[in-house]
């Protein structure tokens, strides 16, 4: 038998909460019986936040009821919220457990029960909003928003959130209550903030107001699931634009580890539930290729992070470090110059910069060129940055141009390449003998080509001196003719080669001297990362870009090198040394304080190991 009545849903309320009204309006005294009203069955459970049974409401409601089951699901439960980064299988088969009457596996395929981030033990409530409910409605409901995991403020009035006596789960599984003056009562010992310092409470309101837009944004609008590697790449790429990971998607650990952490202190980051424990943990995984779902709340902090918003995660396709294909063919003697008719491209990286390199090949002409990337613009779809193989057809286009009486100026304009390229494909580099009009060329040009035939391992400069009358002549006559038809011989380089052995030595020897005085017990402890020392001994950029070729110093910095978690300890070193010197005894909280780190476990046990091994 069908519902006679059923209760309008309020703005974001819970579908426990609705449920939990309909059984104090139905006058029933078991919540079985409401259980058996609603859904038609005793076995349906009291679920919370992901509740099953929807088709069987759905199919029980009055006839005038315009609700549907994704009306329920989407805007009364936190389906929206806990299922955004799950792949779209996994989406879809917590969305059919909800709408049918078994949903045991629920909290198992949404990855919540695994999830180290633990569930909203009590339903909560916002002062300000129960007050304003009461106002408004008549009486007070529980909201969707106050039950998100490491939200522990309202996010419309940025107040801190109050414990109610009702338990979300073992307080019986057909149980429903719904909230009252007795069992929602705020007050210090209720309040999810209490053992928090308000100096970091103001910091967590700070980071939450930032979070508020895409918190309201997951919960009230659907996106198409993607791949759980969909993610990683997004962030690999935000992270590459932020020179925190390199064009191959390998992450800098240590550089996206301390960029966080210039975000979020890690004090907060304990109230999200998100604290930071070293190499391997949460962020570390989250920018890699997903075998897992990460909970939203980590996802966010990710996002505000990297200034990315929930539209740009899920809307905005993958992006390459070159514009999208097909790319043009840019030399300017094929049929199809500058039209887009290249579809694939061998992507390299940089030996020294790792910055991304296109090759890119005209199918039909077999010109090829590279461009370094990334693109900035549209425009950059037109440059190339070398030619790695000009191609038959611009070669015999050359040769064709070359036997009309044309500028070696003119020749490059057309060829799209500059006179000493145009030269050197006319000489002796590429082995081949011009090919000249002997009908048009004067008794000096005749000569001056028999001069070289003659010596053909002799330069300009010693052809002159043979002949300077001649030469002065034709220079005077047609000096593009005589400078495309003048031989180019390969000079050695006068360019000093670099020892660089001696140079790796000379370099280590610097950055030992900078490293011990930055290990200098007496001074405050400066983080030793490749960046600082390169600045301290003035040669950053040979660190950052030639650290390949100095082998010892490269070994020797490894060892040196510190990460975020090194330094944090160093510094805990350095307040307790300071301690001993000055002949204080101090608190853990205080010497973790002066420490610049949040008075936690892991600090506190690394405090215990120094203290056991002095």
């Amino acid at each position: 038998m069908g519902l006679l009545f059923f209760n309008t849903p309020y703005p974001d309320e819970l579908f426990y909460s609705i449920c939990a009204r309909f059984h104090k309006r139905s006058g029933n005294i078991h919540e079985k019986a409401t259980i058996e009203d609603l859904f038609s069955s005793r076995s349906i459970t009291a679920s919370a936040f992901l509740p099953s049974g929807i088709n069987a409401l759905i199919a029980n409601l009055p006839p005038f009821a315009v609700y549907t089951a994704e009306q329920f699901i989407v805007n009364h439960t936190l389906y929206p919220f806990y299922t955004a980064f799950l792949s779209p299988k996994q989406a879809e088969q917590v969305y059919k457990s909800m709408l049918s009457n078994d949903g045991k596996d629920i909290y198992v395929r949404s990855g919540i029960n695994a999830s180290d981030i633990p569930q909203v033990k009590f339903f909560r409530f916002c002062k300000q909003c129960f007050e304003s409910d009461m106002e408004k409605y008549g009486e007070p409901y529980f909201h969707r928003f106050h039950q998100v995991s490491g939200i522990e403020c309202c996010l419309e009035h940025y107040t801190p959130l109050y414990n109610s006596s009702v338990l979300t789960s073992g307080g019986g599984k057909h149980r429903f209550e719904f909230p009252t003056t007795e069992n929602c009562v705020a007050s210090e010992n209720t309040n999810v903030l209490n053992s928090i310092p308000e100096a970091v409470t103001e910091k967590y309101i700070v980071h939450l107001k930032e979070l508020v837009s895409p918190i309201r944004t997951l919960l009230n609008k659907r996106f198409v699931n993607k791949e759980l590697q969909w993610f990683g790449e997004k962030y690999t790429n935000a992270l590459i634009s932020k020179g925190l990971a390199y064009y191959s998607q390998r992450v800098k650990q240590d550089d996206w580890r301390e960029f966080f952490l210039e975000k979020y202190d890690p004090s907060v980051l304990g109230i999200f539930h998100s604290s930071i424990t070293g190499k391997g943990d949460w962020l570390s995984m989250i920018v890699q290729k997903h075998r897992k779902s990460f909970h939203p709340i980590r996802h966010l902090l990710v996002m505000s992070a990297l200034e990315m918003s929930v539209e740009e995660l899920f809307n905005e396709e993958i992006t390459s470090p070159f514009v999208s294909p097909p790319w043009a063919c840019l030399n300017p003697v094929c049929d199809f110059y500058k039209q887009d008719v290249i579809n694939s491209m061998d992507l390299t990286l940089s030996d020294n910069t790792k910055n991304p390199i296109g090759t890119f090949t005209c199918p039909h002409c077999k010109y090829t060129y590279t461009r370094r990337g990334p693109d900035k613009s549209e425009a950059d779809r037109n440059r190339k940055t070398r030619v790695k193989s000009y191609g038959p057809v611009w070669e015999e286009k050359l040769k064709e141009q070359s036997q009309l009486d044309t500028s070696l100026r003119e020749l490059s304009r057309k060829m799209g390449a500059d006179p000493n390229t145009i030269k050197r494909y006319l000489t002796t580099n590429k082995k081949e003998k011009i090919v000249v009009n002997e009908a048009k060329l004067s008794v000096d040009q005749k000569t001056w080509l028999g001069l070289i035939g003659e010596n053909p391992n002799k330069s300009v400069k010693q052809l002159r001196m043979g002949n300077k009358a001649l030469y002065m002549r034709l220079y005077r006559a047609n000096r593009e003719w005589l400078g495309m038809n003048s031989p180019i011989l390969n000079q050695p380089s006068n360019k000093e080669r670099i020892d660089w052995s001696k140079r790796d030595n000379e370099i280590l020897d610097e950055v030992v001297n900078v490293i011990n005085e930055l290990l200098n017990e007496d001074q405050k402890p400066i983080r030793i990362t490749l960046s600082k020392l390169g600045s301290m001994i003035g040669k950053k950029a040979l660190l950052e870009k030639k650290l390949y070729k100095l082998p010892k110093t490269k070994l020797y910095l490894e060892k040196q090198l510190e990460s975020v978690s090194d330094f944090q300890i160093r510094r805990i070193e350095y307040v307790l040394n300071k301690m001993k010197t000055q002949g204080e005894v101090l608190p853990d909280w205080r010497i973790l304080r002066m420490a610049g780190l949040p008075y936690e476990e892991k600090w506190v046990d690394v405090l215990k190991h120094f203290r056991r091994n002095r």
